[in-house]
């Protein structure tokens, strides 16, 4: 059965006009673009597009004879080590596209990041609300507390809780005191004083981060990515454990 170099040298990277075009301009010696593409079964018009391309490559030369251009393909070993040469730069290619693979994941559909803006009245209900459709099974949350008994009205803050749905894990990172015996369910660990001053909060609940400041006008971000979740919940993870270890 003989050899089905075409489907050789399209595996090995080049195109199908690339094959055909090499192909017959090897098998007719030096001649003419209209002869290549007779003998390839390609337009003109395509030939010369894929001849300009076989030259940049190396595998295709042309040289003038009178008044007229033709066109030669370069001997097999040439193409040999042009393919040798291309697999080694495949290799080098393959393990940056290792490295980036979290970047392309990310680019795919449903990891790429939605970032949502919400400001004034708006931001707090809006940030009730997708924690309700989200219905997480963890909250994490850095806050000041001092901000938020400051600029809310307890009662905006108990008509957006209704919004959301019971979260059955929620953990809370403070500067400042929390009022009372705070809010039920909620695991409280206060900040040491020697951490940078701050204002505003940070939520981390399923896929999303959401960033609040109070101070002005409201102003919520919500960042949906599983890959910012992730990093946010392992920072918050890691600051709950030093934040315990000051308490005791």
């Amino acid at each position: 059965m003989a050899t089905d170099i075409f489907k050789i040298f399209t595996k090995l990277g080049l195109s199908d006009s690339e094959s055909k075009v090499y192909l017959a301009s090897l098998s007719l010696g030096p001649t003419s673009v209209q002869d290549i593409a007779k003998k390839a079964r390609l337009s003109r018009t395509a030939t010369y597009d894929t001849v300009k391309t076989l030259k940049k490559r190396g595998l295709l030369s042309t040289f003038e004879r009178g008044k007229k251009t033709f066109f030669a393909a370069e001997e097999p070993d040439r193409v040999v080590n042009y393919f040798k040469d291309h697999v080694e730069n495949m290799k080098d290619e393959l393990q940056t596209l290792k490295r980036v693979m979290p970047e392309i994941k990310m680019m795919a559909g449903g990891e790429k990041p939605t970032v949502r803006f919400y400001e004034g009245d708006e931001a707090l209900y809006a940030l009730f609300s997708d924690l309700g459709k989200a219905k997480p099974k963890f909250l994490y949350e850095v806050s000041n507390m001092n901000d938020i008994y400051t600029f809310l009205e307890k009662k905006d803050v108990a008509e957006a809780q209704k919004l959301s749905s019971k979260v059955p894990v929620i953990k809370l990172l403070h500067v400042g005191d929390v009022q009372g015996e705070g809010r039920e369910g909620v695991e409280y660990c206060k900040l040491p004083k020697d951490v940078l001053e701050f204002h505003g909060d940070i939520w981390i609940y399923d896929n999303r981060v959401a960033f609040v400041t109070f101070v002005g006008k409201m102003v919520a971000i919500i960042v949906e990515n599983q890959a910012f979740a992730d990093t946010a919940v392992a920072l918050f993870q890691t600051a709950w454990k030093v934040c315990e270890l000051k308490k005791k």
